[in-house]
């Protein structure tokens, strides 16, 4: 096979195009300490893409906390992130007040973004502009920040597209998924801009049929749990480990169906960035230049479905393939 620019990319083979793939959202407002279900996160997030979200006092505290710290750093090396969590009481709470949070957090923690509770949903240009403001100041302190905001319900399209958050929480309840209908203009967006939080789901059987319906209203990012009020965040659920096999199945079985497709971008002599686009999910992207030998060049997870690997190398007399498998 002939090849320009001495490289090929080799998509995955697939028969038609399904669901899309799925991230874990998980409000982790637990202890972290060692042994408990902030390690069952870490592990869980080897296998599928995870933003645990962390609330060591309603917000981040006063004073860094060591065993957060560890429980951060166990999982953002295990491949998923960590956001912490800030209450905006509707857009009633201060800016001042809620950018102090965010400084102490960012201050205090290695982490990958902020999820604001309690977000305001009318759509009135001073809500807008309120949470305008807190997105705009969380890039100026960092800008990879991913942003996440929880109306727990319906909301206007302009708070995505100013933006004024990355994600929006659409849904957070205990009943009333079934009969559950997203706006119509969420259809516009990428999965991975909607969040569905459902807790008092009792049994695996009922948490299957939520993801299968996640997937079919364009959520990208999923949390689903037996716990219940008053607060339904204070643990794991005890399906747990069957939740992270469904998710984990259901990425494969999308990105088997939809195959990502691999795009190499030249940036100097020899060298290029490599994209991939397509469900989200766990991958692993290989190099040969010798079928049938492949050597792995990076495994990640990715939560967009969208992930950039640079530099790579395509120089060589012979062709350069690059391949993207899901695991």
């Amino acid at each position: 096979m002939k090849c320009p620019l001495s490289f090929c990319l080799i998509p995955m083979l697939a028969d038609s195009a399904l669901a899309g793939g799925l991230a874990l959202m998980v409000p982790a407002y637990f202890d972290p300490r060692p042994g408990g279900d902030w390690d069952r996160l870490a592990d869980a997030a080897r296998r599928v893409p995870m933003v645990a979200i962390m609330n060591p006092a309603n917000g981040p505290g006063t004073t860094a906390n060591g065993q957060y710290a560890r429980a951060i750093q166990a999982m953002r090396t295990a491949g998923g992130r960590v956001t912490g969590y800030v209450y905006t009481s509707y857009g009633k709470r201060a800016t001042t007040e809620v950018k102090a949070d965010l400084q102490r957090y960012h201050g205090f923690y290695v982490l990958d973004g902020f999820f604001l509770d309690e977000m305001a949903n009318d759509g009135g240009a001073a809500s807008v502009s309120y949470y305008a403001e807190l997105y705009d100041f969380i890039h100026r302190l960092n800008p990879a920040y991913q942003v996440t905001g929880n109306p727990g319900t319906t909301t206007l399209e302009t708070y995505v597209s100013k933006p004024t958050v990355d994600t929006v929480v659409t849904f957070e309840n205990g009943t009333g998924y079934a009969g559950y209908i997203p706006s119509a203009w969420t259809r516009k967006y990428p999965a991975h801009r909607f969040c569905h939080l459902l807790h008092s789901v009792t049994n695996a059987g009922s948490m299957t049929n939520a993801v299968t319906l996640a997937q079919a209203r364009n959520a990208g990012f999923l949390y689903v749990t037996d716990d219940v009020l008053d607060n339904p965040w204070d643990r794991l659920p005890s399906y747990w480990d069957a939740e992270v096999n469904l998710i984990e199945g259901a990425n494969r079985a999308a990105a088997e169906a939809r195959p990502p497709k691999l795009d190499l971008k030249p940036t100097g002599a020899g060298q290029g960035r490599l994209e991939l686009n397509g469900p989200a999910g766990r991958y692993v992207v290989s190099r040969s230049s010798a079928l049938p030998g492949w050597s792995p060049l990076t495994t990640n997870l990715t939560f967009t479905g969208q992930v950039a690997y640079e530099p790579v190398l395509f120089l060589g007399p012979t062709a350069v393939l690059f391949r993207a498998q899901v695991e």
